[in-house]
């Protein structure tokens, strides 16, 4: 039994001062928050392909029109993800290669010129109907020759949230006799 005493009494001398420490109060400089220096851009989401993806099979999106259509290009790569805005043509509910990038001073370049090139095992291996369409607001799921997955959201036509029930007021707020 002495055997273990040692060890428990260690073991709650270790709870007991790392709780004392715990409530401390914060000092004043922890409790001001910093003065904002300058604007700074948002910073993108680590996993944007995740919360796109979440939003899209939650709400689910309207038809995609005919013509060019704004659109967030997903790239990722071992649990990593970027987007990136950009427009591609749509016909009959399917994509028209080419897929372009927007560049920060308003250009676009097509992803095979920004190096992103399809890999050819994955095309072949899909019919090329398929590989253009497009289900709820999203293209099919494509890889490239650096084994990245990419996928196209067209932002504009996801589902609005459905409105909710409106609570009634309480009575006396109704009714005033």
């Amino acid at each position: 039994m002495t055997k273990f005493k040692k060890p428990l009494i260690a073991v709650l001398l270790m709870l007991f001062v790392s709780a004392v420490f715990a409530q401390t109060k914060p000092t004043q400089t922890q409790t001001q928050t910093p003065k904002p220096t300058a604007k700074a851009a948002p910073e993108p989401a680590k996993d944007c392909y995740g919360e796109w993806y979440t939003l899209f099979r939650e709400r689910g999106a309207k038809k995609i029109p005919d013509g060019t259509q704004e659109i967030v290009i997903s790239i990722r790569k071992e649990g990593y993800s970027k987007c990136f805005m950009g427009k591609v043509d749509v016909e009959g509910g399917k994509l028209v290669p080419p897929v372009y990038i927007a560049k920060d001073d308003g250009t676009f370049e097509t992803l095979a010129q920004t190096g992103l090139k399809l890999d050819p095992a994955s095309v072949g291996a899909k019919d090329p109907n398929t590989l253009l369409t497009i289900v709820d607001g999203m293209s099919v799921t494509a890889y490239t020759d650096d084994h990245e997955v990419v996928k196209l959201f067209f932002y504009k036509y996801v589902n609005s949230l459905a409105s909710q029930n409106k609570v009634a007021p309480p009575v006396k707020a109704l009714v005033k006799n």
